[in-house]
């Protein structure tokens, strides 16, 4: 019996993303990009914090909005520790089958994140 797609992403996010136990990501995870993806935004931010705003399911389909927030302690996105904090949110679409997520798209506030640990700078608007 397949266990329901929304209770998959809710561990998923629980047990791996906020790092309850993020020791077997295999058990929730059957998709090499998103495992890596994982691995990456954890090892950049490893007090990784995330906190579901709305969850809904359609079939094998489940959509998340969630806040997140972090401490920059490791390498993200070319960018060497800053050691500041963030907070961003993110919208995130999963396919679960036969108990584990097989396909995702995930689209953090990744300018919102760069701005805050200082990898990019906000441009002041032009005046007419």
């Amino acid at each position: 019996m397949d266990r329901d797609p929304e209770l998959v992403v809710s561990e998923y996010i629980e047990d791996i993303l906020n790092g309850a136990r993020p020791d077997a990501p295999e058990r929730l995870i059957d998709n090499d990009a998103l495992l890596q993806r994982v691995a990456g935004f954890r090892a950049a931010f490893p007090d990784l914090h995330v906190a579901p705003d709305a969850i809904a399911r359609d079939g094998e389909l489940v959509a998340v909005h969630l806040v997140g927030r972090g401490t920059h302690l490791g390498l993200f996105q070319g960018i060497p520790p800053t050691g500041r904090p963030w907070s961003a949110s993110c919208t995130a679409l999963y396919r679960v089958r036969a108990g584990r997520i097989v396909d995702f798209w995930v689209n953090w506030d990744e300018l919102s994140i760069l701005e805050q640990i200082g990898g990019v700078a906000r441009l002041a608007p032009a005046s007419a």
